[in-house]
C-alpha cells in the first residue's frame, strides 16, 4: 500500500476571496537525470494535484533574455545575498522549470505542500536552485534538502522586510513577503529601525495566524496589557503595487498610536 503523506493542516481556515498564488522556478545544468517521482520520498500529499501543477521547462538558449533577468534586474541583489558563493550554480545554469499553481483558497496546505514537493524532486534530478518567487528568496540545492518539511513553517514560507529608505514620517515600512501562496494579503507596518527585531517577531506569530487559516481581518494580537495589534484594510494601494504584492492589509496598534517605540512592550523570545 502506498504511503500517505500527512496534508498541513489549517485549523483557524475561514475562506478567502483571495486565491492561492504560487510560483516558483528551479535552475540545474540539462539534461536533468530521470527520478522517479514518489509521493513517500518527496512528501507529495496528492498525485491528482500535483498533475495541476504547472510544469514548464525553459532553455537559456532559446530565451536568454527572460532566462538571465532571474539573476538580474528586481532579482539581482537578492541572488547576490541569498546564494552568495554559490552565485555560480544561478548564472552558469542553461535550463530552469516554473511550478505555477492558482486556485481558490484551500482548506489545508496541500498546494503549498506540492509545490515543494515537485522542487524537491527537481532537486533530486539535479536542480542547483530554488526561487520561491512571492518571497523573494533564493535558495541553493543543498538548503533545500536541510529543511524540514513535517508541517507547515511560517519562517520556510513567508520572509519579512524592511525596506532601507523612510516612507512615512520619518518611519520604514516593514512587510511580509509569501502568505500568496495561503492566500492571505501581506502585513505592512510602518516602524523605526531600532524595532524591527520586536515588531518582526509579531509579524511572524500574525503571518503564522494567517496561515493556518484565520481571516485577515479578525486577527487581534495582545502585546501587552492595553497594547493590541490589528489588521486594518490597507489604505497603500499605490505603495502594494509598487512592491509587487497581490495585497496587503495594515499591522498597526488597536488604539492608532504609532509603532515607534513598540519593543519596549514585547518579550524577550
Amino acid at each position: 500500500m502506498a504511503e500517505v503523506v500527512p496534508v498541513w493542516p489549517r485549523h483557524l481556515f475561514q475562506a478567502s476571496q483571495q486565491p492561492t498564488k504560487i510560483l516558483f522556478v528551479c535552475f540545474g545544468r540539462g539534461p536533468l537525470a530521470d527520478v522517479e517521482i514518489s509521493a513517500a520520498r518527496f512528501g507529495l500529499p496528492s498525485l491528482e494535484l500535483a498533475a495541476r501543477v504547472d510544469v514548464r521547462e525553459h532553455r537559456r538558449d532559446v530565451k536568454p533574455g527572460w532566462f538571465e533577468s532571474w539573476w538580474g534586474e528586481a532579482f539581482g541583489s537578492i541572488a547576490q545575498r541569498d546564494l552568495a558563493a554559490s552565485l555560480p550554480f544561478l548564472t552558469h545554469s542553461d535550463v530552469c522549470f516554473t511550478l505555477g499553481l492558482s486556485l481558490p483558497d484551500q482548506a489545508d496546505l496541500a498546494p503549498l505542500q506540492t509545490v515543494w514537493g515537485l522542487s524537491r524532486w527537481l532537486c533530486a534530478r539535479g536542480a542547483n536552485v530554488v526561487l520561491d518567487v512571492h518571497a523573494f528568496r533564493y535558495r541553493t540545492r543543498a538548503e533545500v534538502e536541510a529543511l524540514s518539511f513535517d508541517e507547515a513553517d511560517v519562517a520556510r514560507d513567508v520572509k519579512i522586510v524592511l525596506e532601507t529608505e523612510p516612507t512615512q514620517n520619518g518611519l520604514h515600512l516593514m512587510h511580509t513577503r509569501g502568505l500568496c501562496k495561503v492566500a492571505r494579503p501581506e502585513l505592512l507596518s510602518f516602524i523605526r529601525p531600532e524595532d524591527e527585531a520586536a515588531v518582526g517577531r509579531l509579524m511572524s506569530q500574525v503571518a503564522r495566524t494567517l496561515m493556518e487559516g484565520a481571516a485577515a481581518e479578525q486577527i487581534r494580537l495582545r502585546v501587552a496589557d492595553g497594547v493590541e495589534l490589528v489588521t486594518s484594510p490597507g489604505t497603500e494601494q499605490a505603495l502594494v503595487a509598487s512592491l509587487g504584492l497581490e495585497a496587503g492589509v495594515l499591522l498597526g496598534r488597536s488604539d492608532g498610536e504609532s509603532l515607534a517605540g513598540i519593543t519596549r512592550f514585547v518579550s524577550e523570545p
